[in-house]
């Protein structure tokens, strides 16, 4: 009875080893893999307008599934992206267990996740934007420009500190007049009412409330630059390994914002002015 649990277990050990060389495998060639199957499973925390799960249909909306989808066609690969919506954090771990081929949301290419997995080119930036009223009719281009004025943002971003630290370099006799709200469509509803003169937010959400609701008294300040914005690239993210679909991803997806496609694509979905988010 011992040696008969023993060889079931070694069949058992030998069937998941099995599995998961099949898995490395698939992984190590998700190029071919995709266009033998001609389904690409993705990704994402499911929050618009960048990558979500529709309601209705269960299918992939956003900017970065339609920026997949078009990569895909110059790619020469015929694909329906299946999307699957999970917590931010678990988006990387899902990758390398083969539950997704590819993380299809707006995560940071950062040195730390490029040890565990492997990145695209930057496919854009979302960093924090500078938004104020219609016109801008108080010059407001950088955070150094709010010395005097009222500002605000959302409790618990890295904003605060932001305005803070400007608040502090404010010439003597001078501030900031730092607003902390909830959430960012309370900052949005004052900034547009014009009890504060400007706001520093995430980028893509002020573009996609705009699109949204153009009532919105307010823009994003177009030459406004970002405390990092370098640090801010998004990228898409594969298990190692896949250099062959990276490689021809990137070189598609560089074509695509040489013709501009990439800025067709996010101004159909309110991410404006592109420049703002397609290049540095």
């Amino acid at each position: 009875m011992i040696k008969k649990c023993r060889f079931a277990a070694v069949l058992a050990l030998s069937a998941m080893m099995s599995t998961a060389a099949l898995a490395r495998a698939q992984a190590a060639d998700l190029l071919t893999t995709v266009s033998n199957t001609h389904v690409l499973t993705i990704g994402t925390s499911n929050d618009a307008p960048l990558s979500y799960v529709d309601s209705k249909t269960k299918g992939a909306l956003g900017a970065l599934p339609d920026l997949l989808r078009a990569a895909l066609t110059r790619m020469g690969v015929k694909a329906d992206l299946k999307i699957v919506a999970m917590p931010f954090s678990s988006l990387i771990p899902a990758l390398n267990a083969g539950r997704i081929d590819m993380i299809g949301d707006a995560m940071y290419a950062t040195a730390a996740r490029e040890k565990i997995i492997s990145f695209t080119d930057a496919t854009f930036y979302n960093p924090e934007s500078l938004d104020v009223a219609k016109g801008n009719p108080l010059k407001l281009h950088q955070l150094s420009d709010l010395c005097g004025h009222s500002a605000g943002t959302y409790e618990g971003t890295t904003y605060v500190d932001q305005l803070r630290r400007a608040s502090k370099a404010c010439p003597a006799g001078t501030s900031i007049d730092v607003h902390l709200y909830p959430t960012i469509q309370n900052v949005f509803a004052d900034l547009s009412a014009g009890r504060l003169n400007a706001a520093v937010v995430d980028s893509s959400l002020s573009a996609y409330a705009l699109k949204q609701n153009p009532a919105l008294s307010f823009e994003l300040v177009a030459d406004y630059v970002p405390a990092d914005k370098k640090g801010s690239a998004c990228a898409f993210g594969v298990a190692k390994g896949n250099d062959a679909f990276v490689a021809a991803f990137n070189k598609a997806y560089a074509a695509m914002l040489s013709d501009g496609t990439a800025a067709q694509i996010f101004t159909q979905w309110g991410l404006t002015p592109t420049s703002f988010f397609l290049s540095l």
